[in-house]
């Protein structure tokens, strides 16, 4: 169980069942950010990422068929190994990160049975990285 479980719990839910919006200075800049997950199409889920530093250009990362059942900022850092680095994924095949940085703040989403990511800007987007499958 991830070290993050605890506080991901408490994550608040909008009343369509999809968790947030929530506010926090995602890409460590000292501007809050503002992330929100929208429905597209009829069944394709998109978490966009309103930039304080770029109010007017939202990032959008690609959810696929399923909302995470929360999103919170990471309470705490530190190095966390990736679902690849604990060996989930594809057997023999190589792990491009078995092991990611976490700041306090990034943005954490993932759902109640396990699944977790967290999104890690890197100047330019934000990077979906999985920490557990």
């Amino acid at each position: 169980m991830s070290v993050f479980v605890a506080l991901l719990l408490s994550a608040a839910l909008t009343p369509g069942g999809l968790p947030g919006p929530i506010s926090g200075d995602f890409d460590h800049d000292g501007k809050a950010d503002t992330a929100t997950i929208v429905l597209e199409g009829r069944d394709v889920y998109v978490l966009r990422i309103t930039r304080g530093a770029a109010p007017t250009a939202p990032v959008r990362v690609d959810l696929g068929f399923h909302p995470p059942d929360y999103m919170v900022p990471a309470k705490n850092g530190g190095v966390v190994k990736t679902a690849c680095g604990k060996g989930a994924g594809v057997n023999g095949g190589p792990c491009p990160r078995p092991s990611v940085q976490v700041t306090r703040g990034d943005l954490l989403l993932g759902s109640r049975e396990a699944s977790e990511s967290v999104l890690l800007w890197d100047g330019q987007t934000f990077r979906q990285e999985w920490l557990t499958d």
